[in-house]
């Protein structure tokens, strides 16, 4: 059934009703009906919601196509928020995407940067690089770090 297979995709993709309602300029109880079963997308929102989900219409409206996924899991990102406002060192897959400027580094070599602000798909920072143009000028930059770019963070441990 369509309803199934839009419940299954929406799931899949962690997206709410409402996001997707939003995504298509339509009412959340409008995706609903649809999921189920009361009610289908027109063809020209059946073929945004396609796109949205990276599948053929073929294969959202045709009923020999069945769909197997599994729920994009929720991040838990309670420990993580704790971190907001602490300075740490970050350990990246991609060095090179991340920081594309003179990163200023620590007495003892290591990248620092200060957490601002976490969420599902970044994490924001602020550290210090050198001004452009000037040998020792310094200016702060925030920057925002795919989280899936992120493979470890070590804090820095201050006792009180």
């Amino acid at each position: 059934m369509l309803g199934d297979k839009l419940v299954t995709l929406r799931k899949k993709h962690g997206y709410s009703q409402q996001e997707v309602a939003d995504m298509l300029s339509v009412t959340r109880q409008t995706i609903s009906n649809w999921e189920c079963g009361q009610g289908a997308p027109s063809l020209d929102k059946a073929l945004e919601l396609a796109r949205i989900y990276k599948i053929s219409l073929d294969d959202l409206a045709g009923n020999d196509v069945e769909i197997a996924a599994k729920e994009k899991p929720s991040k838990d990102l309670h420990i993580l928020k704790k971190l907001i406002g602490k300075k740490c060192c970050l350990d990246c897959s991609d060095w090179d995407m991340v920081l594309q400027d003179e990163i200023v580094k620590d007495s003892s070599g290591a990248y620092n940067m200060k957490i601002l602000d976490i969420n599902e798909e970044w994490l924001k920072v602020e550290y210090e690089r050198r001004k452009e143009g000037t040998l020792f000028g310094k200016e702060t930059v925030a920057k925002l770090v795919d989280l899936s770019l992120v493979d470890g963070i070590e804090v820095e441990v201050t006792e009180s």
